[in-house]
């Protein structure tokens, strides 16, 4: 059921009817309000669970997203906060795991990853740092696991690995190394023992 109330609203000389239209669920628990101008949304908007909790704020202008866009888990916690410019993701997003905890934090440009972004475990350890261009992986990236111990680390040219890689065991100790050409192994390989010592690794 949509019910829409028509609001008048005075902009200097011009008279612009603005309708706000409530959508409900069959229970009668409103599923999204906000206001059309246009027949585009416009402004703020409101989306609901049909338990009636926030599902979702938006901003519009001209039908388009622009501005703080929030979302919500079913029992009320934060789950995500982007920025939209006009139909475009931008600028930094956050995204959470269901108890609250930060998962992902990174920038975006026209709606692709753009530059670094962190991940995390859900005990909070950073899990991932990369960077990325054009929704890419490009430049380095480093991985650990939740302890906090760097697991990998190397580069990406433009979503594939590219130059020197190394691997490491839950310890942190070096446990392999090598070069990457565009996603292709090249040269020599090498696997390190306990204390150090490297032999070649055929791959």
């Amino acid at each position: 059921m949509i019910v829409k109330i028509i609001l008048f609203l005075l902009a200097g000389t011009a008279l612009l009817a603005q309708e706000k239209t409530v959508e409900l669920y069959e229970n009668g628990q409103v599923r999204s309000m906000g206001f059309m101008l246009h027949n585009q949304k416009e402004g703020e908007w409101q989306y609901f669970y049909p338990s009636g909790n926030k599902l979702a704020i938006e901003n519009f202008t001209q039908g388009r997203l622009h501005g703080e866009v929030k979302y919500y888990y079913p029992d009320g916690l934060l789950q995500a906060v982007e920025k939209w410019e006009r139909g475009s993701l931008e600028d930094t997003s956050k995204y959470f795991y269901g108890d609250g905890k930060l998962e992902k934090i990174g920038l975006y440009r026209s709606s692709q990853y753009n530059g670094e972004w962190k991940y995390y475990h859900k005990n909070s350890q950073v899990e991932r740092i990369i960077h990325y261009e054009s929704g890419l992986p490009h430049g380095s990236v480093k991985m650990y696991n939740d302890q906090g111990s760097l697991l990998q680390r190397g580069f990406y040219d433009m979503g594939k690995e590219h130059g020197l890689w190394e691997f490491f065991d839950e310890q942190g100790k070096l446990t392999y190394s090598g070069m990457y050409n565009h996603g292709e192994r090249v040269g020599k390989w090498y696997k390190y023992g306990k204390h150090g010592e490297r032999k070649v690794w055929k791959y």
